[in-house]
């Protein structure tokens, strides 16, 4: 009987957690709090942003983030998690950056949940000397849709980069932390769900 109930455990795990490939490693999924103590958020005047955990509409386990905005022209936003930000607790990824073999990965891949209104949103990541990194995700589909980032894919923000950044246009490991910043005029809602590195193959 107990052989039986740690199968049904385990199987129990792999239905909630993100899908897997075979050398993909998730390092956030948000699970667990979801709030102004565990996420970097913010806006410019006028503009606003929320958090919040979605159990409803979710890619897997038993939430998403929510990100609810309104953005008015000429104004910013952003939603951060990792390391090295102002708000400390943050650090909610499941494996801390300087305990990945990132020499493994050559990509971030994200579930986005769409709403075809043709939107776009920033995917920034912020690199060990803290320069911020960009690649840009199309709000051109409906539905949950994994997106892969390919490191090579990301370019240095020449709009602002953090006055302690190195600036040096290399993309240093560890990277300690990511971002969204919806960049176009507007208001309605994000879901994103499933962190994860990856090893793809080189697009031809």
């Amino acid at each position: 009987m107990k052989s039986l109930h740690f199968i049904a455990m385990g199987v129990f795990v792999i239905i909630l957690g993100c899908s897997q490939g075979p050398v993909d490693l998730v390092i956030d999924n948000f699970e667990g709090d979801i709030h102004s103590e565990t996420v970097d958020f913010g806006a410019s005047e006028e503009s606003s942003v929320e958090v919040a955990a979605e159990r409803t509409i979710k890619a897997s386990g038993m939430q998403s983030l929510k990100i609810e905005y309104v953005l008015k022209p000429s104004g910013y936003m952003w939603v951060a998690r990792g390391y090295n930000l102002d708000v400390k607790g943050a650090g909610q990824w499941q494996i801390r950056p300087e305990e990945i073999k990132w020499s493994q990965y050559n990509a971030l891949k994200l579930s986005m949940y769409g709403s075809n209104a043709g939107g776009v949103v920033a995917l920034d990541i912020k690199d060990a000397g803290g320069e911020m990194w960009r690649f840009l995700l199309d709000d051109d589909f409906e539905g949950w849709k994994e997106i892969t980032c390919r490191f090579n894919d990301f370019f240095v923000r020449r709009d602002w980069q953090p006055e302690t950044a190195d600036r040096n246009e290399v993309l240093d490991f560890p990277l300690m932390s990511f971002q969204f910043e919806r960049r176009l005029p507007g208001e309605g809602t994000y879901y994103f769900d499933c962190i994860k590195l990856a090893k793809v193959k080189k697009s031809r």
